[in-house]
């Protein structure tokens, strides 16, 4: 919110506020006042700007085409959604519209695909379901977290069921154990060479397979004991299936949990229907049939969160599509080239919105530089009510500061199993 004359205790500070948000605006319009000139970086610094504000003017709005049609190009899919998986939700439209870019080879948009019940159904499993044990969120790192997960901590709380006086009110940290096998000496210390730093995912160099041992990280001395209505909003991501190791943006392959059902089913829906789909010299040939689902990340946004550019290399299957879903709040998504030299493209995605990124796509930077406040869905509301979601209330809440994004991959080669792969 700009500041108001009543802000300033005279009119020198107004003027110097002035004179500054001048100076910061003429920085933004020019690349060359940053040290990191890449272009991808320079979007990111658009959409991150507070003062002033972000310009808008080259993002994409699928539900103003007609704005953009030098870069879109309407595709069908190749068959309705909600013919091919309920997920979707019942409704009378098919939904077989779908867009890619002309700069980008391999993007395919299908906007506004679930239904508003659909939506609510799948927010409130990635709220109260996929979050329990045994799948691992940012949490795990510092708290013991229940088998029945937080969300039903966090209802308890609101009803007035759990109080702080209760045992069970703040979940257990984790403490930090010293191993006496880890302790060594000062010439020992001294000989020890520096660990090297593996390449991260955007390097041409990683390697998705490490067979060293991955530590999980030690969890923080300092971390605070929250209420549940805290704590559940610290939680940034959780995995599903195959579980992944962050420090080495690798898979732990030896630990592998049941991968939802429902997710499963509409991620393969997605890869069927954008079969065959392309433009200008790229095709999508990727069937549905050869895509499993094998590992999902599912990323929890609250305002002013933000997810760097970063190139998702962690699979040993390039080649199967990679399915984003996006729930609650808006947001700006950018989706550049190979490198960060190549200028984004910033895409307006909305609640039910369904993004898949197949063949050169795969290896693209990417990223989410910006949540849009106030931007939920009226029918996600908390302040409606809903015969399919009659406890619709506190997850309406939760979601009227959030973003709920569902990316879901295939590890393996397809057609390969895991022994194979691994021999």
């Amino acid at each position: 919110m700009a500041p108001t004359d009543k802000t300033f205790k005279s009119r020198r500070q107004q003027k110097i506020w002035e004179r500054q948000r001048r100076e910061v605006e003429a920085k933004k319009k020019t690349s060359t006042s940053y040290v990191n000139q890449a272009p991808f970086r320079y979007a990111e610094r658009n959409f991150k700007s507070r003062v002033p504000p972000p310009d808008f003017s080259q993002v994409v709005d699928f539900e103003k085409l007609q704005d953009h049609s030098d870069i879109i190009v309407p595709v069908q899919l190749t068959d309705d959604l909600r013919r091919l998986s309920s997920v979707f939700g019942k409704c009378e439209t098919p939904c077989r519209d779908a867009y890619v870019l002309k700069n980008v080879p391999g993007l395919i948009i299908i906007p506004n695909a679930f239904t508003p019940a659909a939506q609510r159904s799948l927010i409130k499993q990635c709220l109260s379901v996929y979050p329990k044990p045994p799948n691992t969120s940012n949490l795990d790192t510092h708290y013991i977290i229940p088998e029945t997960g937080i969300w039903p901590l966090y209802e308890a709380q609101e009803k007035g069921t759990l109080k702080p006086t209760d045992p069970n009110y703040f979940v257990a940290k984790k403490v930090i154990v010293d191993d006496a096998s880890n302790t060594y000496s000062d010439e020992e210390e001294e000989e020890e060479e520096p660990p090297k730093m593996a390449p991260t995912a955007c390097s041409d160099d990683f390697k998705p397979v490490i067979n060293d041992r991955k530590p999980d990280p030690l969890p923080a001395p300092g971390v605070p004991l929250l209420p549940p209505s805290e704590l559940v909003r610290k939680m940034r991501w959780i995995t599903l299936g195959y579980q992944y190791h962050w420090p080495t943006k690798t898979y732990h392959l030896d630990r592998r949990y049941p991968f939802p059902a429902d997710v499963s089913d509409l991620t393969k829906a997605v890869v069927t229907a954008v079969e065959n789909i392309g433009h200008d010299g790229w095709i999508n040939q990727y069937k549905g049939e050869d895509f499993k689902a094998e590992a999902g990340v599912i990323n929890y946004y609250q305002y002013r969160d933000t997810l760097m550019g970063h190139v998702d290399r962690s699979e040993m299957n390039m080649e199967a599509p990679l399915v984003s879903l996006s729930l609650g709040q808006s947001c700006i998504y950018l989706i550049g080239g190979l490198t960060r030299e190549t200028v984004p493209v910033p895409l307006l995605l909305k609640s039910g919105d369904i993004v898949v990124m197949t063949g050169p796509c795969r290896k693209a930077f990417h990223g989410v530089p910006l949540i849009i406040e106030n931007t939920l869905p009226d029918y996600l509301s908390n302040n409606n009510q809903y015969d399919d979601a009659p406890d619709w209330k506190l997850f309406g809440d939760f979601m009227s500061t959030s973003r709920i994004n569902l990316n879901i991959r295939q590890v393996y080669p397809k057609q390969q199993s895991e022994e194979t792969v691994q021999q």
